[in-house]
């Protein structure tokens, strides 16, 4: 039994329509295949894997998922005559290999600065922030530590600068102060664990009923270490001089690691009001 059909050149029924296919068909002429009965009006899939379309041929559905053409990790869903990637997170495109740049949407915040990466982005966060997108607040740990310095004013100990008052009047709200004639001063505290130190705050006294001395604090050094007798890892330098109530923010290099911090200078009187130090455990 022959029939002529919309679709192709000749169809014969034998258990099975098989199909000659029209000349310019997708370079499909000149050969056969076996397609199962149809509708005019709708699609049906065909005899070992065939489509047949009531207006075009009968095409080999193809599984073009078996030469992994997605990128990227991306996920690959076969269909009929093509295939559907499904993009990971950072990726676009048909065969997810264009890079999404996060870093137009600012997802980085309280300051922190996006850098791209292919398939992703890194946040560099702003003093007193961590986590990937720097919306985590980093705490002091300097609050209550134990703290000492190269000598003592009597009356305005080391332990002044990690009490957690923020008042600037050294002589009311008292501060740390070393004594006169200690020509290379410093100040010392200890954070009871490593951590990898990302800045370090200081904030210098304010004009109380003797002036403004707060000048002196100058040519500050902020070292770093692990043990109490090697506390030489820079961290930071303050030219100065400072200003009344001035917040000296030193920003340590990456990767500075240590239990200790130590500020010094090589002239008379260091003084400090409150030290700050930010970082996460090591």
């Amino acid at each position: 039994m022959s029939l002529l059909c919309n679709a192709f050149d000749l169809c014969t029924f034998d258990g099975y329509y098989t199909c000659r296919f029209r000349s310019g068909h997708a370079n499909l002429s000149n050969t056969t295949t076996r397609c199962e009965l149809f509708e005019n009006t709708t699609n049906n899939n065909c005899h070992n894997g065939a489509l047949l379309g009531a207006q075009g041929p009968c095409e080999i559905n193809n599984d073009e998922c078996q030469n992994d053409p997605c990128l990227n990790g991306a996920t690959c869903t076969n269909t009929p005559g093509t295939f559907n990637c499904t993009c990971d997170a950072g990726w676009t495109g048909i065969i997810c290999n264009g890079d999404i740049n996060e870093c137009l949407d600012n997802p980085c915040h309280n300051g922190g600065t996006c850098s791209n990466n292919a398939g992703s982005f890194t946040c560099t966060c702003a003093d007193g922030f961590t986590g990937a997108l720097c919306n985590e607040v980093l705490p002091n740990i300097t609050l209550g530590k134990p703290a000492t310095q190269s000598s003592t004013l009597p009356g305005y100990n080391a332990a002044y600068a990690v009490d957690g008052n923020r008042e600037t009047n050294i002589h009311v709200h008292k501060c740390t102060h070393t004594a006169g004639g200690d020509s290379n001063p410093w100040w010392r505290v200890d954070l009871q664990a490593v951590y990898s130190i990302t800045s370090v705050r200081i904030l210098n006294r304010g004009i109380d009923q003797y002036g403004d001395m707060s000048f002196r604090l100058q040519d500050v050094t902020v070292t770093v270490g692990l043990t109490e007798s090697d506390v030489n890892t820079p961290c930071g330098f303050f030219v100065g001089p400072g200003t009344a109530s001035q917040l000296v923010v030193i920003d340590c290099p990456t990767s500075t690691q240590g239990r200790f911090v130590k500020i010094s200078k090589t002239t008379e009187f260091l003084a400090l009001c409150e030290v700050d130090v930010f970082g996460v455990p090591v």
